[in-house]
């Protein structure tokens, strides 16, 4: 069995922290897979076992990547509400603190959060209305279906995110509008909850 690469395990130690760091949880096999060009799943496993006996990461009791301690989420994050968002055309970004909340972590998972006011009815069709609080995790990556905070040219918008055929497709989930196909977005953060504001 060959021996195992000191910068490759340096690199995917790297890689699960920041991944941590950025989410709040730990990344598949899959996922350090192909963030490391790693030509199988059997080697990634050799080297996160590398990693746990060397005691640079911990393991679940199901064998998968667990948290670092001092990464898991506890108690609560204290949340800022930055603005709005648009849920339908997208309008001018305006990044403005007016308070701060306290979400618990238990609930919306770790990572760096902010929360928007939403405005307009483009994402309707699954619950988030106009005047809802949207909860993001700050981050500039993003998987095919995820809800996103997209800029574009300097103004935001709520849209599911797909990557298609080279280009950047932002899905309003409402019936009655059209997807914006764009040549790429600036992702600012990723949909973690919804808020519901009853009147």
């Amino acid at each position: 069995m060959r021996t195992l690469n000191a910068t490759t395990l340096d690199n995917m130690e790297s890689f699960i922290i920041d991944y941590q760091k950025r989410k709040g949880k730990s990344p598949s096999f899959r996922e350090v897979m192909k963030a490391l060009n790693m030509s199988s799943l059997n080697l990634v496993r050799r080297y996160i076992i590398a990693l746990e006996n060397n005691g640079r990461i911990e393991r679940t009791r199901l064998g998968n990547i667990d948290v670092m301690p001092k990464l898991k989420p506890s108690g609560v994050a204290i949340t800022p509400i930055v603005g709005s968002i648009a849920c339908g055309q997208p309008v001018d970004a305006v990044e403005q603190i007016e308070e701060s909340v306290a979400l618990p972590r238990a609930i919306f998972g770790g990572g760096d959060l902010f929360i928007l006011h939403t405005h307009g009815d483009s994402m309707i069709d699954i619950g988030i209305k106009h005047g809802d609080l949207v909860v993001i995790r700050k981050q500039n990556t993003a998987e095919n279906g995820d809800i996103i905070v997209a800029m574009l040219n300097g103004e935001t918008t709520l849209k599911r995110f797909y990557k298609r055929n080279g280009k950047v497709v932002l899905h309003p989930e409402n019936k009655e509008m059209k997807d914006i196909i764009v040549k790429d977005c600036e992702i600012q953060g990723v949909l973690v909850s919804c808020i519901h504001i009853y009147n």
